[in-house]
């Protein structure tokens, strides 16, 4: 099991990052699965605030389950409204960041699938969850759903709220649904960074590149385009360049030039890249 973290730290790699990165209020745990779940399943992160604060998220390429335990969470939408999460609620893929609040004393626990294999844990199509936040009665009835989040709100031990979410996914988790196409597909994109034609990706395929593309979004979320866009820009902030210029910036993440590269930045997180890239922070995958 991995020891705590504290948010922002370089050497952790956090997928979450704060507007203040002064903020310390806060702490994260991330666990690793069993080897039975290993295949499906990244980790566990539970995070754990003290005060009110607003976080933001990268881009994602992974769906998530997420059971608040302790608080609330609100998500800020693109008009400036906020709206509250439910209390087991699940997110799919995104291409943007969103912003959270998180209330005083809020504890979020939240089980991070690899790229690909939410297909696990249902046959709905994937891309039906891109960018969007779904409560987790889509997935599981609801009687199911209250019963985890009051067992998780009653372990005070991070390692028997594991042991209790891996026997309950343990019965969810289907491995016979993976697809190897798609799984080996993803493997490729991530290898090269989303620098990817995907023409090249399905040349030497068994089924048409109209077939894949269906079966990708299906079992993926999204179109193998749109996810190789997200992992080229998740990228960016794998290997931060803290005093690089832009275009140096742009040229290694495989943008054409520097004001293609501020178009893309900003449409995904609203920002220009200098209001991040001169502070230090990095993700974990």
């Amino acid at each position: 099991m991995l020891t705590n973290e504290i948010m922002m730290n370089r050497e952790s790699k956090n997928v979450i990052f704060f507007e203040n990165d002064r903020n310390t209020h806060q702490t994260e745990y991330r666990y690793e699965p069993c080897d039975a779940l290993k295949l499906a399943i990244r980790q566990y992160l539970i995070l754990e605030c003290k005060n009110s604060m607003v976080l933001e998220t990268l881009p994602s390429t992974s769906f998530s389950l997420n059971y608040i335990l302790r608080g609330n969470i609100h998500l800020t939408q693109n008009d400036g409204s906020t709206i509250k999460l439910p209390e087991a609620v699940s997110f799919g893929i995104t291409q943007k960041f969103f912003h959270f609040t998180f209330s005083d004393f809020a504890t979020l626990f939240v089980v991070i699938f690899n790229p690909g294999f939410a297909s696990t844990i249902t046959d709905k199509p994937l891309n039906e969850f891109f960018e969007r936040f779904i409560p987790m009665d889509e997935f599981f009835d609801n009687k199911t759903n209250l019963l985890m989040l009051e067992q998780l709100r009653h372990i005070k031990s991070h390692k028997k709220m594991i042991d209790a979410i891996e026997s309950f996914l343990t019965t969810k988790i289907a491995f016979n649904t993976i697809d190897n196409i798609i799984y080996d597909s993803i493997s490729e994109i991530k290898r090269k960074k989303g620098q990817v034609c995907i023409k090249e990706l399905t040349t030497d395929l068994p089924i048409s590149r109209d077939t894949f593309e269906k079966r990708f979004r299906h079992l993926v979320g999204t179109t193998p385009k749109k996810y190789a866009s997200i992992v080229r820009f998740r990228s960016l902030f794998e290997n931060p360049v803290e005093h690089g210029r832009l275009t140096d910036i742009a040229l290694d993440a495989g943008y054409y030039d520097q004001s293609h590269f501020i178009k893309d930045f900003k449409s995904c997180t609203g920002k220009l890249p200098s209001d991040c890239f001169n502070r230090t922070f990095s993700i974990k995958n």
